[in-house]
């Protein structure tokens, strides 16, 4: 009996690896298929946030909170992703579904434009869907650009089109490709500040390229300059006068936990950024590797121009960055922040593996199934997550139930706000997405003063979690607004199971709310 079902789950197992292998085997002679199975799968993802516990998650309740206007600069992000979201929701309305849509077509397109920026540069249609598939394996892409980094999955767009559009223009230089570059340009510095890194390795690059250095010099490219500076001249204004307030949280993660010696810190500089540097490239990597291993090697052959060109950029990245490591004093680099930089890497290695290789269909086979496994696991797991931890005992702001809070307002308390103060934006945009019609606003964005009158129907309520240490930040935002003096408000305190409940913890949301009484004469 043992043997037998040893035999049938053994044939089971035969018979899935067997189609996953034909399957990778006709997604790898047709990128364009590639394109649409990451179409599917974006859209799933989409399903699956509708799916997940409804509180925003940090970058989400971000987005919710800045979409109540419209400004050059918000923080210590570029507008970019900002106004892409707020325009999001013009067209669908403030949703789950329109923040969900939002970053998964980010998502995709990254993907859409990645394959065909392979395509431009290796001459085996394989190793582009490798490349492609190398990159959804890093944990950053399939795990985390799900659960936040909407800023980084911005970048990472605006990157890949301008790894697209540069190495088109080498290849067939024309005005409008001079126009794109610049475009492209611009955009990606208004997405996120770290793109003026990746700017630099790139020229280089290009520099190097043997057709590359006629394109730099083509007068052409002075209105690559034009474009791209006019574009982000805008937002650049408002840096210059908010410098301080968009560089202060940055400033402060860049020194985090920095030891005194400035030699230990350029040390601890460098090892963070050679360690984050592995986090992305292991799974691909060792995947990578893992396949190829056992196969045929061709017989040593020049490498390709396009080759050069990647290691070129990569050398480059990595000198300068430990030149702002050294100069900065950076102790602090998060792999996040490094990712649209080492974005390029799964291109350089299937550039690497097309001249090695001799046995293309066997490699395909050994790699393949696995990120194709794994697209079907990431879903499973990202909609189990949530259950899964709270059973262990953990919480985190996705299980908070805002909605429990929303009832116990409008039902319970009977209230009809006239504004609602908060003292951070996570607070902030979970209160803005229940209560839409509500202006929402946070002591720490001066630059939103929403219209509001307080009156017994519409009083003004302020809501923030923890201890009460926020409350005189709140009141003396509120006593701004209005040019009164307020008395001291009763503050009520409200203990809410978590949206999965996790024994013995519960969300614990405290408010008060402030009425013509409430305010001194």
């Amino acid at each position: 009996m043992d043997i037998s079902r040893q035999q049938a789950g053994s044939s089971l197992h035969g018979k899935t690896m067997g189609t996953f292998k034909r399957l990778s085997l006709r997604l790898a002679d047709s990128p364009n298929a590639v394109i649409v199975l990451f179409g599917a799968y974006f859209l799933l993802q989409i399903l699956l946030r509708e799916l997940a516990p409804p509180a925003l998650r940090i970058d989400e309740a971000q987005q919710v909170l800045f979409a109540q206007w419209l400004a050059l600069g918000y923080d210590a992000q570029p507008p970019l992703y900002n106004w892409y979201q707020q325009a999001i929701f013009a067209v669908f309305g403030t949703s789950m579904l329109a923040i969900a849509f939002a970053k998964n077509l980010i998502l995709f397109l990254t993907f859409a434009v990645f394959i065909k920026t392979a395509e431009l540069v290796l001459e085996n249609k394989r190793f582009v869907v490798v490349a492609a598939m190398a990159l959804f394996v890093i944990p950053q892409v399939f795990w985390q650009a799900q659960r936040d980094l909407t800023h980084t999955a911005m970048l990472m767009l605006t990157f890949a089109a301008l790894l697209y559009c540069s190495i088109r223009l080498i290849q067939r230089p024309t005005l409008i490709g001079y126009l794109l570059v610049g475009v492209v340009t611009g955009l990606g510095m208004l997405s996120k500040y770290n793109f003026a890194l990746a700017l630099p390795a790139l020229l280089l690059a290009v520099w190097l390229h043997p057709q590359g250095r006629e394109r730099i010099l083509d007068r052409r490219f002075l209105l690559t300059i034009l474009v791209s500076f006019i574009i982000f001249l805008p937002h650049l204004f408002w840096l210059i006068d908010n410098l301080r307030f968009a560089s202060e949280v940055t400033l402060q993660r860049m020194a985090e936990d920095a030891p005194d010696s400035r030699l230990l810190q350029v040390a601890r500089g460098l090892g963070r950024f050679v360690s984050g540097s592995l986090i992305i490239f292991a799974v691909p990597a060792l995947l990578l590797w893992q396949a190829a291993r056992r196969e045929e090697k061709r017989p040593q052959t020049q490498k390709s121009v396009w080759f050069r060109f990647f290691l070129h950029y990569f050398i480059a990245i990595t000198v300068l960055m430990a030149l702002v490591i050294i100069m900065a004093t950076m102790t602090e680099l998060r792999d996040r922040w490094l990712l649209p930089l080492l974005l390029p890497a799964p291109i350089l290695a299937a550039l690497y593996l097309e001249r090695h290789l001799a046995d293309t269909a066997c490699f395909v086979t050994r790699f393949l199934p696995i990120p194709l496994i794994m697209m079907v696991l990431v879903p499973v797991a990202l909609l189990v997550s949530h259950p899964l931890m709270a059973a262990l005992g953990r919480t985190s702001n996705s299980n908070y139930d805002w909605q429990a809070f929303y009832r116990h307002v409008v039902e319970v308390e009977k209230l009809s706000p006239s504004v609602i103060i908060t003292p951070n934006w996570p607070t902030g945009g979970n209160l803005r997405f229940l209560f839409q019609d509500v202006p929402v606003a946070t002591n720490i964005y001066d630059d939103y003063d929403p219209p509001f009158t307080v009156s017994d129907e519409h009083p003004a309520l302020m809501v923030w979690t923890g201890d009460d240490n926020e409350v005189p930040l709140l009141t003396e935002w509120l006593e701004g607004q209005m040019k009164v003096n307020l008395k001291t408000v009763q503050r009520s305190t409200l203990d809410i199971p978590m949206y999965y409940p996790v024994k013995g913890k519960v969300f614990r949301i405290s408010y008060a709310i402030v009425r013509p009484a409430d305010i001194e004469q």
